[in-house]
């Protein structure tokens, strides 16, 4: 599906932003858009070529995630007599669920993840501020 103007909506959470809800994987996907500094079509470009390519820049992601969270979770947050034990990498990747993308101006992305609870239901966040690849990450919540 490539992202149109048209089929955006004005996202009234932040000023100048757009907003659309897009199926992936039979599971429903929030994208903002907020161009910033640039015109919404360059956003759109950003967009849709994540979006036409997403299987590819979505395993960069998930890796990233897995990469900066994995050990943290197992040092810091598991607990097993609350239920939640230490995971190998299956099983933690298994509890990341794709929740939002957000498009920043022309080369700014963030994919946010559920987390199932392991870091207090915070949203783990990949980030890509070069439009193509994903080396940072956050929390935030």
């Amino acid at each position: 599906m490539k992202i149109t103007k048209e089929k955006l909506e004005i996202d009234s959470d932040i000023e100048g932003s757009y907003k659309i809800t897009v199926q992936y994987n039979t599971k429903n996907i929030d994208l903002r858009l907020d161009p910033d500094d640039v015109t919404i079509e360059e956003t759109l470009t950003l967009a849709n070529k994540i979006m036409v390519n997403f299987e590819i820049y979505e395993k960069k992601a998930m890796n990233v995630i897995v990469r900066d969270f994995l050990d943290n979770y197992n040092e810091n947050w598991a607990d097993e007599e609350n239920g939640f034990p230490k995971l190998d990498e299956p099983a933690f990747r298994n509890n990341i669920e794709l929740k939002a993308i957000n498009f920043l101006s022309k080369d700014s992305i963030n994919i946010f993840y559920k987390e199932n609870g392991m870091f207090g239901n915070h949203s783990l966040i990949a980030q890509s501020f070069d439009g193509e690849n994903f080396d940072n990450t956050t929390m935030f919540g």
